[in-house]
């Protein structure tokens, strides 16, 4: 699936959270919705997320700059003993190794970052921001499911998993999920506000 499909299945699922809550709490369940629904494609350089991260969008950039992410993160583990910090420092040296639709796109992945977000959402109050982004990150990976190239959904195991059912990115098919999100995100935000 596009970026763009992602980023619209967030915003749904963040809005449909959203009903019913207060303002804050809706604005942090559609952000971390849509952050997680665009998480998993990190192991891509042109990913959304890595448009606005990377200098250069190509693989070996991309992976010098996670290491260095990682390095960074281990060095603040050994001076502050801050385990976030340690599991951020292996995370995006997973990440920067990994080859597109593996690690973060396994249920490993999911539960390893979901991990790391709840830590960091419960020391500071932020329930709704491990909800909204774990959906999120959830349902890009069963988006991507839905792909012909599938998921390492078992990774560390080397096979793909995807439908019998296959959405084409390129086709009218996943233009039409597009435009449907869009439109039931349009009378979710009306119904929200």
């Amino acid at each position: 699936m596009t970026g763009k499909t992602h980023i619209a299945i967030g915003t749904t699922v963040g809005l449909i959270l959203s009903i019913g809550q207060p303002m804050e709490t809706q604005i942090m369940l559609v952000l971390s919705s849509v952050i997680g629904s665009l998480m998993p494609d990190l192991d891509h350089p042109k990913a959304k997320l890595n448009q606005k991260l990377l200098i250069f969008k190509n693989k070996i950039y991309s992976t010098i700059f996670y290491l260095s992410l990682s390095f960074g993160f281990r060095y603040l583990f050994l001076h502050t003993d801050n385990i976030v910090y340690k599991l951020l420092g292996i995370l995006t040296l997973l990440i920067g190794i990994s080859t597109h639709r593996s690690f973060t796109h396994s249920l490993l992945g999911l539960f390893f970052v979901a991990y790391i977000v709840k830590i960091i959402a419960y020391k500071y109050n932020l329930y709704p921001v491990f909800l909204g982004f774990t959906i999120g990150y959830a349902l890009h990976l069963l988006a991507d499911f839905f792909t012909i190239k599938g998921i390492k959904l078992f990774f560390p195991l080397a096979f793909n998993v995807s439908s019998p059912i296959i959405l084409n990115p390129n086709k009218m098919y996943e233009n039409l999920v597009f435009n449907l999100l869009c439109i039931y995100s349009v009378y979710l935000l009306l119904k929200v506000i």
